[in-house]
């Protein structure tokens, strides 16, 4: 197998679109949901997905999977893993987590400079500063002030730039509290009406656009 190996992540029906991770000779990587606390984890945007669920290993230019006990299960072409267990990964395979709903696919290459890929929010972090004290964003000069649910959504947004987050995972990252105890669901209208207030404060320097049956994305406008 070329020694170039990444583990790319399949979000909102966008093939291949998602987080990344470049997996070295003798490493591991844990694949995981989101919790903006471990960064040595492939974040998973999905609440269904467990905080450590599973692991992809490189042993002597081989790929193996593990589940790490996850609660939804980790499936390799349709099979459910027993926990714990490993089980060799190849290109030809088809690795999920949660039934289907999250994919995970190997892409490889023997020249790192064909695949050196860069997140555009990566590129982007000289000029746009996140101050959470004071839910602001500093875009080059301009200051741009937001309120607690705005701030919320940019970082989410901002987090996963120029990818689709779908509005549910929106609504539990927003409204946590209410998502928790299903006292007052949040409807589909508010979560619009909070993207239409951020989008009109963004003004110039960001826009985040809805697109029927991915979800919502947030772009630079460099216009």
């Amino acid at each position: 197998m070329p020694d170039i190996i990444k583990i790319v992540v399949d979000t909102a029906g966008q093939k291949g679109h998602g987080s990344f991770h470049y997996l070295e000779q003798g490493k591991s990587i844990t694949i995981g949901r989101h919790t903006g606390m471990d960064h040595a984890v492939l974040s998973i945007y999905n609440q269904l997905v467990s905080k450590q669920h599973c692991c992809v290993h490189r042993v002597h230019n081989e790929i193996y999977v593990e589940d790490l006990g996850s609660k939804n299960g980790t499936e390799l072409n349709g099979h459910r893993l027993v926990p714990h267990q490993k089980y060799l990964f190849t290109l030809e395979d088809c690795l999920t987590l949660v039934n289907g709903l999250v994919g995970l696919q190997l892409e490889v290459s023997s020249d790192l400079e064909e695949t050196r890929e860069y997140l555009i929010s990566d590129l982007l972090v000289r000029e746009v500063r996140l101050n959470d004290h004071l839910q602001t964003i500093l875009v080059d000069d301009d200051n741009i002030t937001l309120s607690k649910k705005e701030y919320q959504l940019f970082k989410l947004l901002h987090s996963r730039l120029d990818h689709f987050v779908t509005k549910e995972e929106i609504m539990q990252h927003v409204w946590p509290e209410r998502c928790m105890d299903h006292t007052e669901l949040v409807g589909i209208d508010e979560v619009n009406s909070l993207i239409y207030r951020t989008n009109k404060k963004l003004g110039s320097s960001f826009i985040i656009k809805s697109v029927y049956r991915k979800g919502v994305f947030m772009k630079r406008d460099v216009s």
